[in-house]
C-alpha cells in the first residue's frame, strides 16, 4: 500500500484515487485518510512491541493494499464511445479502455499510479485520440474496475507486459506516479516501445518504502523484516528497482513531467530520472501538485506535442 509516493506503499499524503486538493493543503475537517493512518499507526505500534513478526506480516500486507480502495473509483464515468474490456490476469484482472481509432493507428498504452484508476488520464487520452492515436487506458489489478484488492510495482510491471503482448505492437506509453515506475521496469524487462512519458514518477523503491515505514512508525527491525517478506514473495531485490539501475537501460526518447510543488513525489525524482535516462526531455510545472497536472491543458499539450500526430 502507499498513498502515492512509492511503488509499494503509502506515502506522504494524498492518493492517486482522489481528484481535488493536493496533499498537505489545510482542510475544513480531518480527512478519513488521516483517521485511518492514525489507527494503523496505533495498531502497528502495539503489535510490533508484543509480536514483531506479526507486525511485519501485517505491514507487508498493507504495503500491497491500495488505500483508499477501488470502491469509489470503479464507478468513474466511461467517456462516450470508449469500449471497456475486462481481461483475466493472474488471480485478478485488468480492465482496458479502448478509445475509438482508425484501423492500423499506432497504439499508446497508459497506466495510473497506486490507488488510482485509468480514467484519471482521460484528458490526455482524449487529446491523443483526437491526434489519431489508438489509445488504451488500463486499470491495474486491484484498482478501478479490475478484480483483486492487492498489488505492487512488480505486478503492475507484469500486467503491462501482459497487456502489451495482448494488444500487439506498442508505439508509446504514458505512466503516472507508480505507473511510471512500473513502465520503466516493464521496458527493462523486455516490453518494446518507441517513446515514453513518465508523469510524477518515483525513482527508488527502497527510499519510498523507508518513507512508508517511518510514516507508519515501524521500527528498523520490523521494517527490515517487512522488506524481506516482500522481496521473498516477489523475488525482486528492492535495490534493483531504482532509477540508477533501470533508467540507463531505457534507450528511447522519454518525456519526464513533474511539478515543483509535488508533495507526494518530490521534484528531485524527475531530476534523478533525467540524470540517468539516455534520451530525456524534462517538462517542469508549478502549482499543479501530484495529480492536477493530468488535467492541465498545458501538460496535455506537451504530451501530444512530444508524441506528435499519429502515423501508422
Amino acid at each position: 500500500m502507499h498513498t502515492e509516493t512509492d511503488p509499494q506503499a503509502p506515502a506522504r499524503g494524498g492518493t492517486d484515487a482522489a481528484d481535488g486538493v493536493d496533499p498537505g493543503r489545510p482542510a475544513a475537517h480531518k480527512p478519513s485518510g488521516s483517521l485511518m493512518l492514525g489507527a494503523l499507526q496505533a495498531a502497528l505500534g502495539l503489535t510490533q512491541r508484543v509480536a514483531p513478526d506479526s507486525a511485519a506480516r501485517f505491514a507487508a500486507l498493507l504495503f500491497r493494499t491500495p488505500l483508499p480502495t477501488k470502491r469509489a473509483t470503479r464507478k468513474a464515468t466511461v467517456p462516450a464511445g470508449v469500449r471497456v474490456e475486462p481481461v483475466p490476469f493472474e488471480d485478478a484482472s485488468v480492465t482496458l479502455y479502448h478509445y475509438p481509432a482508425l484501423a492500423g493507428a499506432p497504439r499508446i498504452l497508459m497506466t495510473h499510479g497506486w490507488a488510482g484508476h485509468g480514467l484519471q488520464l482521460a484528458k490526455i487520452a482524449e487529446a491523443l485520440s483526437a491526434a489519431g492515436w489508438a489509445v488504451v487506458l488500463m486499470d491495474q489489478p486491484g484498482h478501478g474496475r479490475s478484480a483483486g484488492w492487492t498489488g505492487n510495482l512488480q505486478q503492475f510491471s507484469r500486467a503491462l507486459r501482459f497487456v502489451g503482448a495482448r494488444l500487439g505492437r506498442l508505439h508509446a506509453m504514458v505512466g503516472h506516479s507508480m505507473g511510471g515506475a512500473a513502465i520503466t521496469h516493464a521496458v527493462v524487462q523486455g516490453l518494446a516501445v518507441d517513446k515514453l512519458a513518465l508523469v510524477s514518477a518515483p525513482v527508488s523503491l527502497t527510499e519510498e518504502t523507508h518513507n512508508m515505514g517511518r510514516m507508519l512508525g515501524l521500527s528498523e527491525r520490523v521494517l527490515a523484516q517487512t522488506i524481506a517478506l516482500i522481496e521473498a514473495r516477489e523475488q525482486v531485490p528492492f535495490a534493483t528497482v531504482n532509477a540508477a539501475c533501470l533508467a540507463p537501460r531505457i534507450a528511447v526518447p522519454t518525456l519526464v513531467i513533474h511539478d515543483l510543488e509535488d508533495s507526494t513525489v518530490p521534484h528531485a525524482a524527475a531530476q534523478t530520472l533525467v540524470g540517468h535516462l539516455p534520451d530525456p526531455r524534462l517538462h517542469t510545472t508549478s502549482g499543479l501538485g501530484h495529480r492536477r497536472l493530468l488535467k492541465d491543458p498545458g501538460v496535455v499539450g506537451i504530451v501530444v506535442d512530444f508524441f506528435g500526430p499519429a502515423r501508422s
